[in-house]
C-alpha cells in the first residue's frame, strides 16, 4: 500500500543523502525535526538501496521494514514477560495479537512511520529494569529517547524502576557513576556525526556542552512546527474545539496549554498513586505505563494522531495479567487504527489538517475518550482497591 506521502518523501530524500553524503550537514541541509537515532536506519537503507540499485518502490519498503522488525521484537518481549509471569498460553495469544494489531500494522506497514520502534523499546526498558539491569534500561530509554522525545513521558517511571531499593554505598554508588559515563558517552556517539553548532555555541553556550544543547534546541524547534492545541490527534481537545488551534489561546480563564499540563499532571499523580497502592508490582508498572502514555495524549498539548501508539504495546501486556483490560486494549488500538486512517486517507485530497469541528474526529475523540474513562476507572479497579499479583515480569 501506498505510505503517508509527506513523511515518506521526506525519509527517502534524508535515506539518499546519507548515502551518497553521510550525515554531515543533514540537519542544515533539510528542514528535520526528528532526532537522530532513527536516522542510521534510513542512512543503512539508503546504503543497501545504493549498493542494489534498488528502485524507489524496493527503497520504501526497505524503510517500512525496520518498524516491522522492531514489532516482532515487541511481540516476543510480550511473549518472553507473559512467560516469566507464567501465562505462557496467554502471552502466546497477545504477541500473536499484537503483530496483528491493526493501529500497529497501519502505522508501520501502512504509513510508512516508526513509532513502533520507540515503543517496543520502551517495553525493553521496563523488561530490563524490573530484571534488576538498572544501567542497561537506563541506556537503552536514552536510545529510544534519540529515536522519538516523545518517549520521554515515561521518565518519571523509569526514574522509579531505577531509583527503586536503590542503596547508596560504594557498590551503588559506582553503578550510578559507570551508568552516567556510559549514557554520556552513547549520546554522543549517536548524536556527534549528525552535531552542527547551534546559534548559541560559544556565546551563551560553551562549546564543549554546545552537542548537549544540540539536542534540546532541535526538540524546541520541532514543537513549534505545530503549536497547537491537538494537531490531528483526536483527544480531549478535539472535543474542546483545539484542532489547529494555537495551544496559547485562552481557555476556561487560562490557555490550552496551561490547562494540558495541569490535567496531565494531576493524571501523572494518579499513576504514581496506583503504583504506590499496588506496592510497585510488576504489573502495575506496565499498567502505569499505558496509563501515563494514555494521559499524555488525552491531555498534552501538539499531540499527533500516531501518539497513542506507544501505549498499545502495554496495555496489551497488561491483558495477559487480567481479562479486565481486553475492552481497553481492542477500543485503544481501534482509536489509534481509526485517528491514523483518517489523516491518511483525505492526504490523498491533498489535505492533510482536519477542519476545528470535524465530525468523524469529533466520533473517534470521544470514543478515545470514554477509553481513556475505562482504563482509568480499571486502573483503580485493578490496582487501587485491592493488591496485584507482585510476581516478577
Amino acid at each position: 500500500m501506498e505510505p503517508y506521502a509527506i513523511d515518506m518523501g521526506g525519509y527517502l530524500a534524508w535515506s539518499r543523502y546519507l548515502a551518497n553524503n553521510g550525515p554531515a550537514g543533514i540537519y542544515s541541509s533539510y528542514h528535520i525535526v526528528y532526532a537522530p537515532f532513527y536516522l542510521y536506519f534510513l542512512w543503512l537503507s539508503g546504503l543497501i538501496a545504493k549498493a542494489f540499485g534498488l528502485p524507489f518502490h524496493l527503497h520504501i519498503y526497505l524503510i517500512k521494514l525496520w518498524a516491522v522488525i522492531f514489532e516482532a521484537f515487541g511481540a516476543w518481549l510480550i511473549f518472553r514477560m507473559a512467560v516469566r509471569a507464567g501465562r505462557r498460553n496467554a502471552g502466546m495469544v497477545a504477541a500473536l495479537c499484537y503483530l496483528m494489531n491493526p493501529g500497529v500494522f497501519m502505522n508501520s506497514s501502512v504509513w510508512g512511520q516508526f513509532d513502533s520502534i520507540p515503543a517496543t523499546m520502551l517495553l525493553g526498558v521496563i523488561f530490563l529494569l524490573e530484571s534488576g539491569k538498572r544501567n542497561a534500561g537506563a541506556l537503552l530509554f536514552l536510545t529510544a529517547v534519540l529515536t522519538k522525545p516523545q518517549s520521554g513521558l515515561l521518565v518519571p517511571i523509569v526514574l522509579y524502576l531505577y531509583f527503586r531499593d536503590f542503596r547508596l554505598d560504594r557498590k551503588g554508588a559506582m553503578r550510578l557513576a559507570s551508568g552516567i559515563i556510559a549514557g554520556i558517552g552513547l549520546y554522543l556517539l549517536i548524536v556527534l556525526p549528525f552535531y552542527e553548532p547551534t546559534s548559541l555555541c560559544g556565546t551563551k553556550v560553551p562549546a564543549f556542552l554546545d552537542p548537549f544543547w544540540w539536542l534540546f534546541d532541535l526538540y524546541l524547534k520541532s514543537v513549534q512546527d505545530y503549536p497547537y492545541a491537538t494537531a490531528n490527534g483526536f483527544n480531549f481537545w478535539t472535543l474542546a474545539g483545539g484542532q489547529i488551534q494555537k495551544d496559547t489561546l485562552p481557555f476556561l480563564g487560562l490557555t490550552y496549554q496551561a490547562w494540558g499540563n495541569i490535567l496531565f499532571l494531576f493524571s501523572a499523580v494518579y499513576v504514581f498513586w496506583l503504583l504506590y497502592r499496588a506496592r510497585g508490582s510488576g504489573f502495575a508498572v506496565i499498567y502505569g505505563s499505558y496509563l501515563m502514555l494514555f494521559s499524555a495524549f488525552m491531555w498534552i498539548t501538539k499531540m499527533h494522531e500516531r501518539y497513542l501508539l506507544p501505549a498499545i504495546i502495554f496495555i496489551v501486556l497488561a491483558s495477559v495479567f487480567d481479562r479486565m483490560h481486553i475492552p481497553a486494549a481492542i477500543l485503544t488500538s481501534l482509536c489509534v487504527f481509526s485517528n491514523q486512517l483518517v489523516i491518511y486517507i483525505i492526504s490523498f485530497r491533498k489535505v492533510y489538517w482536519l477542519q476545528r469541528w470535524d465530525p468523524t474526529a469529533l466520533c473517534i475523540a470521544a470514543a478515545t475518550l470514554i477509553t481513556y474513562i475505562l482504563a482509568m476507572i480499571n486502573g483503580y479497579r485493578c490496582l487501587g482497591k485491592k493488591s496485584p499479583e507482585s510476581g516478577k515480569i
